[in-house]
């Protein structure tokens, strides 16, 4: 089973992590996602729909730098 837990507050989910870690023997594995990781996701998606709306003809394209830059 996978659990995704969103925290809004960083000291709760430290204490969270903490009483985790104590099952780690027991199986329990910790895969942390940081909101960092999200905005990089958020960006590469957008990319691909503008990539798509190029293609549809419903947005003309832009120097590829400037779109590498925004990823």
């Amino acid at each position: 089973m996978q659990i995704t837990i969103n925290f809004q507050n960083d000291t709760v989910a430290q204490k969270v992590l903490w009483m985790l870690e104590r099952f780690k023997n027991d199986g329990v594995e910790i895969i942390k996602i940081d909101n960092k990781d999200d905005e990089i996701i958020k960006n590469f998606k957008e990319g691909l729909q503008e990539i798509e709306l190029i293609k549809q003809g419903k947005l003309s394209s832009r120097p590829v730098q400037e779109f590498l830059n925004e990823l």
